[in-house]
């Protein structure tokens, strides 16, 4: 099994200690300190054209105070980053993860490479900031007394859920201006309108799947279900206030006896076949949960005509310890402002933006509207009536790649779509982020469990004292 070419960028927060190990700071090649009235934006991802805008947008229409982009999009940069965080140069405005980037040969026009389903994903290049250590070690600013006081927000100004759900301790360390819900779907037949399970209740549903049937899609491999299953996971086993973790227990056990089920390796087919075969297993009952991302109330409609052929589907999600909601909500752009910021309205004024209201009915009706699902609410409520007056455009959504592409005409959406995919998102209490670090401690350690060359309390042991060791390290 070759661990290598799979496991993520390894996140060292370890490196806030390696300073001091190093001696002196002069030791340390640190940037400028920057001049006054200048606020540092440090960007984790290549800097795009739509960085480029607003950040030119802003240095126009403040004369006083001027942003300026410092690049920490090589493979070395959070590391540095965070190396210049404990030396006390702290950027003004912190972008808190590095995504999968997909270069249309265009160095400054780079979008993220988002896709259809997690287990498709190549994850090799995401790497979250530590972003709660960093929160509870003061490096980040509050944020909800600026929303509060906003004029033109307030609470009532945006979706409380998913901010709510990035909280640490009650306060809000980061900004979002539109989300995706990463869950896990099945037939409502099946599942009734449950939001979340265990993983003894999930192996318990395919138990009573025909034979042949899979949980996933068919061609899903140890790592990708190890990726899809076990990433939203692994918070729930640590307990950073007590410097505890809780991986030795039944529930964690299982989670790696039902990766161990899966193949190492999927001798793939083409794009055109495996699509084919997904689909028609979805069709006739032959695969269990579909791992589909919600970009909006569009994806209900898309998801309900393939899984249950129009009629209602549910959201269960990923297998939690306790059985409480499996769905998690995916930030698409994160933004932070450190508590050291020199000038913190103005940094506000920046960051604002991304949560204010941008589109109108008229844009929405006609396919201008937001992508994901927006953070404000003006947004949210406008995508509601365009949808429930009208169908969207386009006036069909396709899945999967031609010949084989299906093709689901969308419909206006119903009072019963729109309260069950308001629901979902009401639903979720958490964001889609973990600790980079403890993910790999977990993978590397598993994969010896998975290739047979350690026994099952073995590798428990081992994940337990490496993350205990790791969870102590960072108190």
């Amino acid at each position: 099994m070759d661990h290598t070419k799979k496991k993520l960028p390894l996140l060292l927060l370890t490196c806030i200690l390696l300073l001091s190990a190093c001696g002196s700071k002069d030791r340390v090649d640190l940037p400028p300190e920057p001049e006054d009235g200048v606020l540092i934006y440090a960007a984790l991802n290549p800097v795009d054209t739509k960085l480029e805008r607003s950040v030119e947008k802003f240095n126009e229409e403040h004369a006083d105070v001027q942003i300026q982009v410092r690049d920490y999009s090589d493979e070395d940069g959070p590391q540095r980053l965070l190396v210049e965080l404990a030396a006390g140069r702290v950027p003004d405005i912190m972008e808190m993860q590095r995504i999968a980037f997909q270069d249309y040969n265009d160095a400054k026009n780079v979008e993220a490479m988002y896709f259809g389903s997690p287990l498709d994903a190549d994850m090799s290049d995401f790497y979250w900031m530590p972003y709660r250590q960093m929160a509870q070690k003061g490096y980040l600013e509050d944020l909800w007394p600026y929303i509060e006081n906003d004029p033109d927000l307030g609470r009532e100004g945006v979706l409380e859920a998913p901010l709510k759900a990035a909280e640490v301790d009650g306060g809000l360390y980061m900004l979002f201006g539109d989300v995706s819900v990463n869950t896990l779907i099945g037939s409502r037949d099946m599942f009734g309108d449950r939001w979340g399970w265990t993983m003894e209740e999930m192996k318990e549903a395919f138990a009573a799947m025909p034979p042949g049937a899979t949980v996933l899609q068919f061609d899903a491999t140890q790592y990708k279900v190890f990726r899809t299953l076990m990433s939203p996971m692994l918070d729930q086993y640590v307990d950073w206030e007590n410097g505890q973790c809780s991986f030795d227990c039944e529930n964690f056990r299982e989670a790696l006896q039902f990766v161990n089920g899966f193949p190492d390796e999927f001798q793939h087919t083409t794009a055109e076949e495996l699509n084919r075969e997904s689909l028609d297993r979805l069709r006739r009952g032959k695969q269990m949960l579909w791992a589909y991302p919600i970009y909006g109330v569009m994806d209900v409609q898309l998801i309900s005509a393939l899984i249950a052929d129009g009629g209602r589907v549910s959201f269960v999600g990923y297998p939690t310890t306790d059985g409480s909601v499996g769905s998690s909500f995916y930030p698409i752009r994160k933004l932070a402002m450190s508590s050291a910021c020199q000038d913190k309205e103005a940094a506000w004024e920046f960051l604002r933006q991304m949560i204010l209201p941008k589109y109108d009915r008229e844009q929405i009706s006609e396919g201008e509207g937001p992508r994901y699902i927006p953070i404000n609410r003006e947004d949210f409520d406008n995508v509601k009536r365009v949808a429930q007056s009208r169908s969207f455009f386009p006036k069909e959504k396709g899945f999967g790649q031609e010949p084989d592409r299906v093709r689901v005409e969308c419909h206006r959406v119903t009072d019963e779509e729109w309260e069950q995919y308001e629901a979902l998102i009401n639903s979720i209490t958490k964001v889609d982020m973990y600790d980079t670090n403890i993910y790999n401690i977990v993978w590397e350690a598993a994969g010896a469990y998975f290739a047979g060359d350690k026994t099952l309390d073995e590798t428990v042991a081992l994940i337990q004292n490496r993350v205990t060791l790791y969870i102590n390290e960072q108190r």
